[in-house]
């Protein structure tokens, strides 16, 4: 499934919705119902034969059906679920607008192995980046890079707080060059770069908001991060924030771990390259996996839509022209007889309405799961890491 595909599924629904439903419902999910004989209420005197025939219960006579290349014997325009479940989560918007905020630090520069911490951080990062699905909206925070580690440089280190790339403007084609602009020197002032984060989010972003900070140690310059991420996580932005300490010792992980919960998030401990390599990693994949799932629903919604409406408007034409004729003719009863057809049909239309609302549903909690899905991928990690 393209990204393409996504957003034109998303579109089409926005455009069925606003052009003829004013429910925003969506198809049901219910196994293909089996072909339903005509009962009494469908029988209408003062018309022929051909009009009273409807095999699959539907209010719309076989002989429309037929003209339209669907088949009169069972209902073509309910879904069947074959979409499946996805991965269980709990939240996802087709947008997430996320802002990776990187620890530049001094001791970001110390090395595991070969490699410092901060190139492998950087690494990571660049794999998210060039990976991570168009509807995850990036961007980039760096803090520590300014000043030195000393106290001749904590001033203008804990002041040196930059938004490299705004909410939206980080990607494959640019992380490469935006990553490397900066390397670890200073000190660590999570709570004032929370506080600047605030500003990369505003009130006309749609979908979800999202902070993840990846840190080897804790505050440094005198803030409260915890407090600030309770505020953030409170705003009107309702923004979640979760961190991974990188390597990080067990007294800072604490308060790491602090941060992460006022700020509804989830803490993630990684101590090599792999573990944050798989952070990032497995949260791709289960995002990808859920929207799979939400968009093969959302496209069963377009589709019996579309074969409900062409199905419906047909039907109306046949049963109008009809009804003239037979007005023009002084056929009174048989023109009464019609506006009855018209009303079982546009009655059978309002229920299949109703019904499509199921459907609806289900895409909405599958679009939201791929979301939350990576805070759940993050506890079954800490699970994994105190086992």
């Amino acid at each position: 499934m393209t990204l393409c595909a996504i957003w034109l599924s998303a579109a089409l629904c926005t455009a069925c919705k606003r052009n003829s439903e004013s429910d925003d419902g969506q198809a049901s999910a219910q196994q293909q119902k089996p072909t339903e004989q005509a009962d009494s209420e469908t029988t209408i005197t003062g018309l022929d034969g051909e009009w009273q025939t409807d095999s699959d219960g539907n209010a719309i006579p076989d002989f429309i059906e037929k003209e339209l290349g669907y088949d009169p014997a069972h209902e073509d325009c309910r879904p069947d679920s074959t979409c499946g479940e996805g991965i269980p989560g709990r939240d996802l918007d087709l947008r997430v607008n996320t802002l990776l905020m990187l620890d530049a630090s001094g001791s970001m520069a110390a090395r595991l192995g070969n490699v410092s911490k901060i190139d492998i951080a950087k690494m990571s990062l660049l794999k998210y980046a060039s990976s991570v699905p168009e509807s995850i909206r990036l961007g980039l925070l760096v803090y520590g890079h300014k000043g030195n580690n000393g106290q001749s440089g904590k001033a203008e280190s804990c002041a040196g707080i930059e938004i490299m790339a705004p909410i939206g403007s980080l990607g494959d084609s640019n992380a490469q060059t935006v990553i490397n602009r900066f390397s670890p020197t200073g000190w660590t002032p999570i709570g004032a770069s929370l506080e600047m984060a605030k500003q990369s989010f505003n009130a006309d972003m749609k979908g979800r908001n999202r902070i993840i900070m990846v840190s080897d140690g804790i505050e440094t310059c005198g803030g409260d991060p915890v407090k600030v991420a309770r505020e953030l996580h409170n705003s009107g932005f309702a923004i979640t924030i979760d961190i991974v300490g990188f390597n990080v010792p067990g007294n800072d992980a604490r308060q790491l771990k602090k941060i992460a919960e006022a700020g509804g998030g989830i803490y993630f401990d990684a101590r090599t390259q792999s573990a944050l390599d798989t952070y990032f990693q497995e949260q791709n994949r289960a995002a990808a996996k859920t929207w799979e799932a939400a968009i093969c629903y959302a496209e069963a919604f377009n589709k019996t839509w579309l074969c409900d409406a062409a199905m419906v408007q047909k039907a109306f034409r046949v049963v109008n022209s009809e009804r003239q004729a037979a007005q023009s003719a002084g056929n009174n009863d048989k023109a009464e007889a019609l506006n009855e057809v018209r009303a079982l049909i546009d009655k059978k239309h309002q229920e299949r309405k109703k019904e499509r609302k199921t459907v609806q549903e289900k895409w909405r909690k599958l679009s939201k799961d791929a979301f939350e899905i990576n805070q759940k991928t993050l506890k079954a990690y800490g699970k994994l890491r105190r086992s």
